[in-house]
C-alpha cells in the first residue's frame, strides 16, 4: 500500500468509526436504552482516535517528519505524543481522551464485575474501585473526537 493510500484508509476508517459511535449514541441507545451500548460507543471512539492518529503519523512519515516506529499502539502513541502533538497544535484534551478510552477498555477486559445503574454503565476492578460511564461523559468524548477528526482532516488534506 502506498503512503497516500495508507493515509486515506486511516482517514476513512476514523470517520467510519466516529459515525458508528455517533449513531449508537444518538439513534440506537435511545431506542434500546441499554447502558452496555455505551461501551460500544467507547470502543468505536477509541478506534476512531487511533485511526486519526495513524493518518497523521502516516502523513508525517511521508514528509519524513517522524522516525520509523513499530506498529504497536504504545509505539505509535508515544511518537505521536512526542513529535506530532506540539507541531500540529493538537489539543491536550484529545491526547487525554485517547488515554482515558484506552484505560476504560483495558479495565473492562480485566474487570471481574460490571453492572448498570440507571443510564450509566459501571465497571469495577478487582479492588472494587469503580469507573462510571454516563451519557454526559460519552457526549463529551464524542465532541472531543469530532474536534480531533476535523483537525486530522485539515492536516492530512493539505497535500493529498
Amino acid at each position: 500500500m502506498t503512503p497516500s493510500q495508507e493515509i486515506l484508509t486511516a482517514k476513512d476508517n476514523a470517520t467510519q468509526k466516529y459515525e458508528g459511535a455517533r449513531h449508537l449514541l444518538n439513534v440506537t441507545f435511545p431506542m434500546i436504552k441499554d447502558p452496555k451500548l455505551l461501551l460500544g460507543v467507547v470502543h468505536n471512539l477509541s478506534a476512531s482516535l487511533e485511526s486519526s492518529m495513524d493518518a497523521i503519523l502516516a502523513y508525517e512519515r511521508l514528509l519524513r517528519l517522524v522516525p520509523i516506529y513499530s506498529n504497536t499502539y504504545e509505539s505509535k502513541f508515544n511518537i505521536f505524543r512526542m513529535k506530532s502533538v506540539r507541531r500540529n497544535n493538537i489539543p491536550s484534551a484529545a491526547i487525554n481522551l485517547m488515554s482515558e478510552l484506552r484505560f476504560i477498555l483495558d479495565l473492562h477486559k480485566k474487570s471481574p464485575m460490571e453492572f448498570q445503574r440507571g443510564n450509566r454503565f459501571v465497571i469495577c476492578n478487582k479492588d472494587y474501585q469503580l469507573k462510571v460511564i454516563s451519557i454526559k461523559d460519552i457526549q463529551q468524548y464524542l465532541y472531543t473526537t469530532k474536534n480531533m477528526l476535523d483537525l486530522m482532516n485539515l492536516l492530512v488534506s493539505k497535500n493529498l
